[in-house]
């Protein structure tokens, strides 16, 4: 099928295919791994529920990939979801879904930032939780933890803007090391304090079985968003784009692992219920260090650093590539399509984003995380407006097998929208969330107009 979309080469070809599942994994595994455990799925699941309930939500993002890995193949260039729904819906459906994935990809860079003064009140308190300024929605802002967030921010914003090499190496050397500290600090709790029994019961009382499973499913675009970063950078691949399928599917698989390996090793080292009524402020934390001490605490410390820090910059990475593209497509304003001549990145999209993302801490992260609840609902439009676009391009090829993955994965993604955008459902979104969500769309309307106008 011919195309109109720019092919000519303007990213350097540098990724390597370690690098893409590196940024593909240190996107998923983000703060929530360590923190869900002890705050939602155990209490809303229990431990059987939850590991039911994450792999049921890997299989089915598993099945939404697959479309992602076949759009891949046919075009090949920054952009990911945005240029897929151009090229089966037109430019206006894909504004509205590229709107609503860079408000997923964006959130997710403050508020992993500011997950590393967290990081210090848990492992360091009092470290840099100095110059106290004032209280957003019950949580306390300081000064020390907005300097360290800027740090972060601007350090790895430099990182990217001086090339994808940089960035790619730093995304792989990151990411290896979370998977490796998560390893060993299962490994440690397995050998040393863990017992099936505390296992028991295995879901949550209270609940049928079903609707805990589904209880945790609800979480899965928020859980596995990251996954679609890999088609952001496509365009900067150094490797033949049909190996994407297989890295997609590994990243997610290992992904999935690491959140069961987690939720369990919280329920394993005492009666989880037990631990849950002691209403612990971090419970893994809490276990590791009962099964191995200190050096199991640090252990998990440095997973924890590693993942926030290779969150900060899978979502600069792709969120710069998105907005990129999509001023390529004259959607998003001129300027942001500018690559530097010399490193070939998108300059000005990295320091806009970097810009935004130091607003954000003075917020304080209830406030942020209200914004980030929203993720769920952009990784869901995002998944269906993708998985219904490969099935309509695949029918237009006559290939029919790929049409039907395209039209199961977009029932199944419809699943994720219903679990957060309709009341009464295990996901649904608190108020803050929704009204948040409402003045998004209201300016992604208004924002929509001016540039057409333009």
């Amino acid at each position: 099928m011919k195309t109109n979309i720019q092919t000519e080469q303007e990213y350097k070809r540098d990724l390597r295919p370690i690098d893409v599942l590196g940024l593909a994994v240190g996107a998923i595994i983000g703060w929530g791994c360590f923190v869900l455990p002890g705050t939602s799925f155990l209490p809303e699941a229990g431990p059987l529920g939850a590991a039911l309930g994450l792999f049921l939500g890997a299989v089915i993002i598993m099945l939404i990939s697959l479309s992602y890995s076949y759009l891949i193949g046919k075009y090949p260039v920054s952009g990911g979801e945005y240029i897929f729904v151009k090229e089966a819906f037109g430019k206006r459906a894909a504004y509205v879904c590229g709107w609503f994935i860079i408000l997923a990809y964006w959130s997710l860079i403050p508020m992993n930032a500011t997950a590393l003064a967290m990081i210090g009140r848990y492992i360091f308190p009092g470290v840099v939780q100095v110059g106290y300024l004032y209280d957003v929605a019950g949580f306390q802002v300081y000064l020390g933890e907005i300097v360290l967030a800027y740090l972060f921010i601007i350090g790895i914003a430099v990182l990217n803007i001086r090339g994808i090499k940089s960035a790619g190496w730093l995304q792989t050397v990151v990411s290896l090391t979370l998977v490796g500290a998560i390893f060993f600090a299962t490994i440690g709790v397995l050998l040393t304090g863990a017992d099936v029994s505390n296992l028991q019961p295995g879901f949550a009382e209270g609940k049928g079985s079903v609707a805990c499973i589904f209880s945790v499913v609800a979480y899965a675009p928020y859980c596995f968003i990251g996954f679609d970063c890999i088609p952001q950078a496509s365009e900067e691949y150094g490797f033949s784009h049909k190996k994407s399928r297989f890295i997609m599917l590994g990243a997610i698989m290992l992904a999935a692992l690491l959140y069961i390996s987690v939720c369990t090793i919280t329920a394993a080292v005492e009666p989880w219920q037990a631990l849950l009524d002691k209403n612990p402020d971090w419970a893994t934390g809490q276990v590791i260090e009962e099964a191995l001490g200190k050096p199991g605490i640090l252990f998990i410390a440095l997973a924890m650093f590693c993942a926030v820090v290779s969150g900060i910059n899978a979502f600069m990475i792709s969120t710069s590539r998105l907005m990129h593209a999509m001023a390529r497509e004259q959607v998003l304003p001129e300027g942001f399509s500018r690559l530097d001549e010399k490193r070939k990145t998108p300059v000005n999209a990295i320091i806009f984003i970097a810009g935004i993302s130091l607003i954000a801490p003075w917020f304080g992260r209830q406030v942020l995380s209200w914004i980030v609840d929203m993720t769920a609902v952009g990784g869901g439009m995002a998944f269906c407006f993708t998985t219904i676009a490969a099935a309509r391009l695949a029918y237009k090829e006559k290939n029919y097998k790929q049409c039907a993955v395209g039209v199961l994965g977009f029932l199944a993604a419809s699943i994720f929208l219903v679990l957060t955008v309709v009341p009464g459902m295990p996901g649904f979104l608190c108020r803050e969330s929704m009204i948040l969500l409402v003045v998004w769309i209201f300016l992604g309307i208004l924002f929509y107009q001016v540039t057409q106008r333009r």
